[in-house]
């Protein structure tokens, strides 16, 4: 008959094991249904209350997470310093522990009982370990008929904590990753903000040192000596430089709030790479590079913002001269799909590490330092802000095309980038 009664006891106890595993893993949000799990578990072993610790990862103190019997509104959020009490040993041995009489355990914590007005007879506490983490503990105490848990109730137990461990884990994987993504959402509109107002303070004082330099450069203020008419051309080299970050940076802030409309339309694409080679040959001729264009003999026409396509094939090839060394060669290859068109624009400067392929198209990051590729002139000094590569990377794909890039560190680098075709018939 004992037996009878021990084989139905497991049966239920597995039935209810599997029904607490479900009800864990039904919702991310833990402490109510820890609190039904915990109720369950204390009906089957005849508790009076049962309770989940969790471990302060900062304290390491041990906190009353969830909490079943008549004490709960009392004990909830109080916390049991470090080691200290059954509960204590159990986390830091990370071994169960059954406690027949805990009037005469030595470890026992009885400032608990003092605020509770609960008194503690007998306790059986399990670890909450998962992923080889300790989490906490599980307790149950006293039984309700006055008799002593048993050292076969301790797997119970056992397999009941690694459930609650793992409804734990990732609730809090979950809570921790939410708050990650607030806080980068936080720092992402905070970054925009910062966008717009620098690209907007800017623009005054860039136009007030494009007026002067007309200025003097028109002779109003009068004659200029040849050396002031070096530092004037080099003021220009400057002004262009401080508007083309400007323009970069307005750029980005708009394409990240998609507030860029394209105004798409079939142009010749071919035409447009002959007409921007020939624009920056003195840039080429400057740091004595070699230059050559292949593919744009024919017309290719494509769909897309002339103007968004002319700012990408614009920051690529000033990337290939700014990240090749003087006397290197860049190449720009167009071919067309039937679908496509690609263009590569290839040089053979210092190169990217693979690991940086994906990186490099992240705003304010470049893969190398500007001492590497600096060719001593204001144009090439700086490897800039890193904007160029992202707004192409959003523009590109904003037509519906694809970016990426082949390097080799040390023998150049090639930017590939597709375009839609113009659809017959449209």
């Amino acid at each position: 008959m004992e037996e009878e009664r021990s084989s139905a006891l497991g049966i239920k106890r597995l039935h209810a094991l599997q029904e607490i595993s479900v009800l864990l893993n039904s919702t991310l949000d833990t402490r109510e249904v820890l609190e039904r799990a915990l109720e369950s578990a204390a009906g089957l072993l005849r508790a009076e209350a049962s309770s989940v610790f969790l471990r302060d990862p900062v304290t390491e103190e041990l906190v009353f997470y969830a909490i079943t019997g008549e004490k709960k509104t009392v004990l909830e959020g109080f916390r049991v310093p470090k080691g200290q009490g059954i509960v204590g040993w159990v986390v830091e041995s990370q071994k169960p522990l059954l406690v027949p009489d805990a009037s005469k355990d030595s470890r026992f914590f009885s400032t608990v009982d003092k605020k509770s007005g609960f008194q503690t007879r007998t306790l059986l506490c399990v670890p909450l370990i998962t992923k080889g983490r300790v989490l906490g503990a599980l307790e149950v105490v006293n039984c309700k008929d006055g008799s002593q848990f048993s050292e076969e109730e301790i797997p119970f137990l056992e397999t009941l904590g690694n459930h609650v461990a793992t409804a734990l884990d990732n609730a809090l994987l979950y809570r921790e990753l939410s708050e990650a993504h607030d806080a980068l959402k936080t720092l992402d509109q905070i970054k925009s903000h910062v966008i717009n107002v620098v690209s907007h303070e800017l623009r005054t004082p860039a136009a007030l040192i494009q007026s002067f330099h007309e200025l003097l450069k028109s002779g109003v203020a009068g004659d200029l000596q040849p050396k002031q008419l070096e530092a004037l051309e080099s003021m220009e080299a400057a002004v262009r430089w401080l508007n083309r970050i400007i323009t970069n940076v307005t750029n980005v802030a708009l394409l990240d709030h998609q507030q860029v409309r394209l105004n798409v339309q079939r142009f010749d694409l071919a035409a447009m790479i002959r007409h921007i080679v020939a624009e920056m040959a003195p840039l080429f001729e400057q740091r004595h590079q070699k230059h050559s264009i292949e593919g744009t003999e024919n017309k290719v026409m494509v769909d897309g913002d002339p103007d968004q396509i002319r700012h990408v094939l614009h920051n690529l090839l000033l990337n290939a001269i700014r990240f090749t060394p003087d006397e290197g060669n860049i190449r720009v290859k167009l071919e067309g799909f039937e679908s496509e068109a690609q263009v590569a624009v290839a040089e053979n400067g210092i190169g990217i590490p693979k690991e940086e392929f994906n990186r490099i198209f992240d705003q304010f990051l470049h893969a190398q330092k500007t001492t590497s590729h600096s060719s001593g002139t204001i144009e090439f000094k700086s490897s800039g802000l890193g904007l160029g590569l992202a707004i192409a990377k959003r523009v590109i794909e904003k037509h519906r095309g694809r970016i990426w890039v082949e390097s080799e560190v040390g023998k150049g680098s090639t930017f590939y980038f597709t375009l839609p075709r113009q659809t017959t018939g449209r």
